[in-house]
């Protein structure tokens, strides 16, 4: 039997490399919005790879996040790294579930136009970004040191919001959610 550690830097692994491909994928779509380049075989092959490594990644995240808390000294969450890590990759989680759902519910529609293709690949970057970000604050949680070292970013300081906040934020959340899936609904019950 392996170690909760091992583990750990076993499915890391596969969801940074995962993330990581995802964001390279949803780049290049990115890039022929601009009309960069455009090859429509390209354009099919990054928007499954992307997809498939950005779901990928996502079945990996509970098994990293599991196995970093059980392998992580002291009592589960106790260092304000490992709660901006585990904040950071609820974000990368939640956009990476939008971005997926948004493809798999309007299919191809989310490429038919620029201000979509736009806002999707946008949105797939920044779940990739959230998922980086966050294995750089393991990396300065386990060796001291990152990738990003050199922004400074305060991984030492954890910002938290009022229970009024907390609680305003969560209601917004639900509720573009629900506008958003309501939306998509209607725009493919209606074109079908």
């Amino acid at each position: 039997m392996i170690s909760s550690a091992t583990f750990h830097v076993i499915s890391t692994e596969l969801v940074v490399g995962s993330f990581a491909l995802a964001g390279v994928c949803f780049l290049i779509q990115a890039l022929q919005n601009f009309n960069l380049f455009n090859y429509q075989k390209i354009s099919q092959s990054t928007d499954n790879t992307g997809h498939f490594a950005l779901g990928f990644g996502l079945l990996a995240t509970p098994f990293a996040i599991m196995s970093g808390i059980a392998s992580s000294p002291g009592s589960g969450v106790s260092s304000p790294l490992l709660v901006n890590k585990m904040f950071l990759s609820m974000i990368a989680t939640g956009i990476a579930v939008a971005v997926l759902y948004a493809r798999f519910s309007l299919g191809n529609k989310v490429w038919s136009s620029k201000k979509s293709s736009i806002t999707h690949a946008s949105a797939g970057l920044a779940a990739s970004g959230f998922m980086l970000i966050t294995a750089s604050a393991g990396g300065k949680f386990t060796r001291n040191e990152s990738l990003l070292d050199w922004l400074s970013l305060p991984f030492d300081t954890v910002f938290l919001m009022p229970i009024w906040a907390t609680g305003l934020v969560l209601v917004i959340g639900l509720a573009t959610t629900t506008l958003a899936v309501i939306s998509i609904r209607g725009q493919s019950s209606v074109q079908h």
